[in-house]
């Protein structure tokens, strides 16, 4: 409704002006204002509206991210283009994983060779425990003649030369449990080798499988594709963006307020907002106000949850309304405008019930 700066008292609304009178035989009179018949009168008054000052900002999703690789590779595929609608965890590029894959298949292969090798140390292990234990009760035995002949030597009971060839079975024996314990420590070192070439095989199978996985990017949460990056036959490689996915669900529009306006507002406060390009109007809520004004433009971000619409997308125009004090005015109805090329008017009712048109300056709508 426009607000007039001066105040009227009766005007005539939405209806045009139809003169009435004799058909044009008789001669030429002094001309009289036009009668109008079934006009609508409204009264005007003064109001006490609240001002506004306008701000304008881009609409933005308040989640985007820009997808890129891991890896170093060519894009096989890209399953989608700009504009498509994605859920969370949807395939979206695939790369060139050839290399990791043949790295998994040496590394797997290494991997069997090495559970085979230990296999065969197991084997050995168990040859030699038995060994070592055959060789232990093989000395035992000897020791224990070796102190009967020692008995029957001081008794005088064996010749020396018998006694003699006991001890050195008993030596023998001795010898033969050092060298089955050198064996099995060796078998031992080399079961900790081939353990190392099992964890190393395991490590690079899992190491390549992960780079594998990198070949493959999904979606992080659904939403809408607005920018692709590269093509299909392109190299990815890390840092290098490839699509950007925002989300369709959630969007704010920042604005740019001035620092002498900025400290009446505060979060959860509700702002009169409009994106045309959406077809969204109505109330925003405000979600956040960054804590640093830009030194250059002298303002302070504000963000403003938008309702949800489907219509809404990253880059459009929008702009918000925030309060700049009340004052006095004159309200009429819109419909009782008259425009006359730049100029506006109302038709004003005096107290000879003649309507005049008379010169109007609006302000806020």
């Amino acid at each position: 409704m426009p607000i007039l700066r001066h105040a009227v008292l009766l005007i005539l609304v939405g209806l045009p002006l139809f003169a009435c009178g004799k058909e044009a035989a008789e001669p030429p009179k002094a001309a009289e204002p036009p009668v109008v018949r079934d006009a609508t009168v409204a009264t005007v008054a003064a109001a006490e509206l609240e001002e506004a000052s306008q701000v304008t900002g881009t609409v933005r999703s308040r989640t985007t991210t820009t997808l890129s690789s891991k890896i170093v590779g060519r894009i096989l595929a890209l399953h989608v283009r700009e504009g498509s609608m994605v859920q969370a965890g949807q395939l979206l590029i695939e790369l060139d994983d050839q290399d990791f894959a043949a790295q998994t298949r040496r590394a797997e292969a290494g991997l069997r060779e090495a559970e085979a090798a230990m296999e065969e140390v197991e084997r050995g292990m168990a040859a030699a425990a038995a060994g070592q234990a055959a060789a232990e009760a093989q000395r035992d035995l000897a020791a224990s003649t070796l102190v009967r002949y020692q008995r029957l030597m001081d008794r005088k009971a064996v010749a020396p030369q018998e006694y003699d060839q006991v001890a050195a079975q008993q030596k023998a024996a001795a010898a033969t449990v050092d060298r089955a314990i050198a064996e099995g420590q060796a078998i031992q070192s080399k079961r900790a080798q081939v353990l190392a070439r099992i964890e190393t095989a395991r490590t690079e199978i899992a190491s390549t499988q992960v780079m594998r996985g990198h070949a493959k990017i999904a979606a992080p949460f659904a939403g809408i594709v607005t920018t692709k990056h590269a093509e299909r036959g392109g190299l990815a490689a890390p840092g290098a963006p490839v699509l950007t996915v925002e989300d369709n669900r959630r969007y704010w529009l920042e604005i740019a307020v001035p620092d002498s306006q900025v400290g009446g507002l505060k979060r959860s406060q509700s702002l009169r907002v409009a994106v045309e390009g959406a077809g969204v109007s109505g109330s925003a809520t405000i979600s956040e106000i960054v804590p640093t004004a830009d030194q250059a433009t002298r303002t302070t971000l504000v963000r403003l949850d938008l309702p949800a619409s489907p219509q809404l997308r990253s880059g459009l125009f929008g702009r918000a309304w925030i309060p700049a004090g009340r004052r006095h005015a004159i309200q009429v109805a819109r419909e009782a405008v008259v425009e006359r090329g730049q100029l506006q008017g109302v038709y004003v009712v005096g107290q000879d019930d003649v309507a005049r048109f008379r010169l109007i300056r609006t302000g806020a709508t």
